[in-house]
């Protein structure tokens, strides 16, 4: 097993997993057959929209960034089909509760974790539980289903 963590550009930590990295250019080269990947991301951005300027600034890098993210998610699935990888699992930490397919009843509710600031600030004990805990049941969650339906 395998653990790899993010970054501000590449949360999911995914570039030093990519299938076929050549060992000639990096010492990270890993073959792995299937990812297990839990995106730390809020979720689905507010709808309202900021009328100042720093408020859109910062909005217009969320979205950005969002539209990076998207890209890596992207290639999980493209890797899968292609067969590069046997597949993967994705959990969002933003994924609405309502949403999962068969949630525990102990689960650490999206609101406790969604507004969590992503500024490299130290955490304290209680927000790292409750962020690593959903996490865990998140992906306990959803595993069963992506083993089920191969994505290739």
């Amino acid at each position: 097993m395998l653990l790899t963590d993010g970054g501000v550009y590449d949360n999911l930590g995914l570039s030093v997993l990519e299938p076929g990295r050549s060992p000639h250019h990096t010492q990270h080269v890993y073959d792995v057959s299937f990812i297990i990947a839990c995106d730390a991301g809020q979720g689905e951005l507010t709808l309202k929209a900021p009328h100042f300027m720093t408020g859109r600034l910062s909005r217009s890098f969320a979205t950005v960034h969002r539209k990076a993210q998207d890209s890596a998610r992207s290639r999980l699935h493209e890797w899968a089909a292609s067969g590069r990888i046997d597949g993967f699992a994705l959990a969002y930490l933003g994924m609405k509760d309502d949403r999962l397919p068969a949630p525990p009843a102990d689960l650490v509710p999206r609101s406790a974790v969604a507004t969590y600031p992503t500024n490299f600030a130290a955490m304290t004990r209680t927000h790292f539980e409750a962020i690593t805990t959903r996490g865990e049941q998140l992906m306990r969650t959803v595993l069963p289903m992506y083993l089920r339906h191969p994505r290739h």
